[in-house]
């Protein structure tokens, strides 16, 4: 049961408890009711409750008939406000009172058959008398102490509704108030017009339908707004209509707080798709129960959905179904598979995991990320990656061409960047000096590489200025070259060279030894060129 249920099953409880200890303190202060005669005449006494009024003016009552309007819940001064008062015990109270002619009288029966109002006019003025039905054996009387009862019980109904922060009222099926309560007085007070203030019945502060209200369910429908005067300002209010006993108890609880938060929303919803409309990325959010709440052109443009469907708030699977229908997401093995895959996406995206490439027909890619909002809200991204995956495809084609042609030269070659890093080399390097240095190029510079070198060369003090090279600042184009025996007695020429962005080229390549001179090693020494 909602808070706002409660209130209405307590404020029905409230009501159905006033109206019940009125009914038996009206007959306590009236009469003794007795068994239903049809035929009976009510005998009028000085006993009786007489109303008597010059035009809607009250100008006479007797003591019983005081003793009603000091008993009931909201002042009473008037004929219109009598009537609508006695028009619970007595409905077609009004319309007798209404069709009463000059000289005419009228005698009605309560709803319980249990007393009699006799309508008397002579000319301008009305004498209502309340009388009790005579005839029978059977009589209900009231002691002093069951009185007591019902008038503390009637005091605390009364401090409870009054105390009540917002405004309940009780109407008939003519929209006609019976009973309000101390909010409903200071709102009228506030919001009603002043000549009005004091009198019963009050003033409807609300043009409502309460059957309409009754049977529907949209929020929206059960809100009115009270405009602002030099006393307060607008106010926004939410009803809550239970029907009870032919009548309608109807609560009103002030929601300006609540109104101010959804204008709010409203305006940071169309602040995010202000922002997001021409952004490139296609942005889908989805509420808590999987709802789309908000999308941007981009994304009907990516997904090539149209934005009427999207305005229809589809499901997240419903959202899924299309873009399957429209080959815009990867083709499932089987729709079993596809619908755990949907339900594995939200779960990541929820958590903020989600993020995958979907690589889909006629070429193009899109990078698919799931990123978690407040109260449980899910927001999909969906960029279009064609363009950058075609570049790093055409990127990657261009390096492994260079790399087959660097392959393809019998020279041992190997560049080192400015700071000494080894950053490529090519198949006949590695086969030269015995390395594979495909895997972690990061991870080998210039000293690393002259240690190789040294290793596998006879001693040359080349190698030294060969590093200093490399790692010195000097932005000169010229070549330097050195030749080099390997310890299997083959000898090579070593030239290195400044290239562009201070990277430096090293180049092996095999030199036959001079006839003589290849066991001395007397022809290896470093040359300018």
């Amino acid at each position: 049961m909602t808070v706002e249920q409660a209130i209405a099953a307590l404020l029905a409880v409230i009501a159905a408890g006033t109206i019940s200890f009125l009914a038996l303190l009206g007959l306590s202060f009236l009469y003794r009711a007795r068994a239903i005669d049809p035929g009976a005449v009510a005998s009028l006494t000085t006993g009786d409750a007489v109303f008597v009024f010059d035009g809607a003016v009250l100008v006479d009552v007797t003591e019983r008939a005081q003793s009603i309007l000091s008993t009931a819940a909201q002042k009473v001064s008037d004929k219109p406000g009598l009537i609508a008062l006695l028009a619970q015990r007595f409905p077609t109270l009004p319309d007798a009172v209404a069709r009463l002619e000059p000289h005419d009288h009228r005698h009605l029966f309560s709803k319980d058959r249990t007393q009699i109002a006799a309508l008397r006019r002579q000319g301008n003025r009305l004498r209502l008398t309340l009388a009790p039905v005579e005839g029978g054996d059977s009589a209900v009387e009231m002691d002093q102490a069951t009185l007591i009862a019902l008038e503390s019980e009637l005091n605390i109904l009364r401090s409870t509704t009054d105390h009540m922060p917002f405004l309940v009222w009780r109407q008939n099926g003519d929209g006609q108030i019976t009973w309000v309560n101390q909010a409903y007085v200071d709102a009228c007070n506030i919001y009603g017009d002043p000549s009005g203030r004091g009198l019963w019945p009050p003033i409807r502060l609300f043009d409502i339908d309460a059957p309409e209200l009754t049977a529907s369910t949209s929020p929206a429908s059960r809100r009115a707004r009270l405009d602002g005067n030099d006393e307060a300002p607008p106010a926004w209010f939410q009803f809550h209509v239970t029907p009870l006993d032919g009548d309608f108890l109807i609560s009103a609880m002030n929601v300006d707080t609540v109104v101010k938060a959804e204008d709010s929303q409203r305006t940071f919803v169309q602040t995010l798709s202000k922002t997001f409309a021409d952004l490139p990325v296609g942005l889908a959010v989805f509420t808590r129960d999987r709802r789309l709440a908000l999308f941007n052109p981009s994304l009907a443009d990516l997904t090539t959905i149209a934005p009427e469907k999207l305005i229809l708030r589809p499901s997240i699977f419903g959202f899924f179904d299309t873009l399957r229908d429209l080959q815009m997401m990867p083709e499932p093995k089987d729709y079993a598979t596809w619908r755990d895959q949907i339900v594995d996406l939200e779960a990541s995206a929820a958590d903020g995991t989600y993020r995958e490439t979907w690589h889909l027909p006629f070429g193009r890619t899109f990078r698919v990320t799931g990123r978690p909002q407040v109260d449980g809200a899910v927001a999909l991204l969906f960029e279009d990656i064609s363009d950058e995956v075609g570049l790093s495809r055409r990127f990657r084609n261009e390096i492994e061409t260079g790399q087959s042609v660097l392959d393809a030269i019998d020279d041992g070659l190997a560049v080192f960047a400015a700071n000494g890093v080894l950053t490529m080399t090519n198949a006949a390097y590695d086969r030269l000096w015995s390395t594979d240095t495909r895997e972690g190029l990061e991870t080998l510079d210039i000293n690393s590489a002259v240690q190789c070198w040294t290793q596998a060369s006879v001693p040359n003090p080349g190698w030294d200025e060969a590093r200093s090279l490399v790692l010195s600042d000097a932005r000169s184009t010229q070549a330097w070259q050195m030749n080099a025996m390997l310890r299997d007695g083959r000898g090579m020429t070593c030239g290195f060279r400044r290239i562009a962005g201070g990277s430096t080229l090293a180049r092996f390549a095999h030199m036959p030894a001079p006839p003589g001179l290849a066991s001395s090693g007397a022809h290896l020494i470093a040359q300018k060129g």
